[in-house]
């Protein structure tokens, strides 16, 4: 017992990450016609509906933390609202848009030390206070070729995910927040000193489109 104890010490000063979250926003404006829509940055005298959405993603603080530790979530104390690195970003349909419209949120360009494949390393997605995704890289796929004799913290290549379950719902001329935070799960009953000296990086990316104006009573049918 007094070995755990130990070692989990000597985990809490060891344990250095080097994190840094780069972002990538979405902007843009999107003409309607009828029941199809053209992603392009410019609207025309055709549109039967404007849908023109921007993210504060573009200007959000980068997340930048070298030393991460341990969080602990259970029945008696929750430390990731406190601990939890953490990006907030909104979502705009401006006052111009016409149509509601949906997003999806990726994580993209990973990069990725081997120990941190792990289901410690967990991330969410929240809006307010409710979780409405999450999850972990114990899974992940890598992307690049392994090399004879890797370090077990090499820097790794791994492969785009998309955060969000479902699409989410952009309401026209509304402004929604957002959370991604990304933390490292403490287990007491296990040694966790494998996940030192590892490191990650990489970029939330949103696709946004628009979604038709037209109700069912508007179609045409034979």
């Amino acid at each position: 017992m007094n070995k755990k104890k130990e070692n989990k010490r000597q985990l809490k000063k060891v344990l250095i990450l080097v994190v840094a979250l780069m972002v990538l926003a979405f902007s843009g404006t999107y003409a309607y016609f009828t029941t199809n829509f053209v992603g392009s940055p410019s609207t025309t005298t055709m549109k039967s509906g404007v849908f023109k959405v921007e993210s504060s993603l573009d200007t959000a603080s980068v997340i930048r933390n070298k030393r991460m530790v341990l969080i602990h979530v259970n029945d008696t104390q929750d430390q990731r609202a406190e601990k939890a690195d953490r990006l907030v970003f909104t979502v705009t349909s401006k006052s111009e848009s016409t149509v509601d419209g949906e997003f999806q949120l990726f994580l993209k360009d990973i990069k990725l030390t081997k120990n941190l494949y792990s289901k410690y390393l967990k991330w969410e997605l929240l809006k307010g206070n409710e979780i409405i995704s999450s999850g972990d890289f114990e899974n992940v796929v890598r992307t690049d070729t392994p090399v004879e004799n890797e370090a077990k913290n090499a820097i790794t290549d791994v492969e785009e995910f998309q955060i969000t379950t479902d699409s989410l719902p952009i309401p026209k001329n509304t402004t929604q927040t957002y959370t991604f935070r990304m933390y490292l799960l403490d287990d007491p009953n296990k040694n966790q000193i494998d996940l030192t000296e590892g490191s990650f990086s990489g970029r939330l990316y949103l696709e946004a489109v628009p979604i038709s104006s037209l109700s069912s009573g508007d179609e045409s049918t034979d």
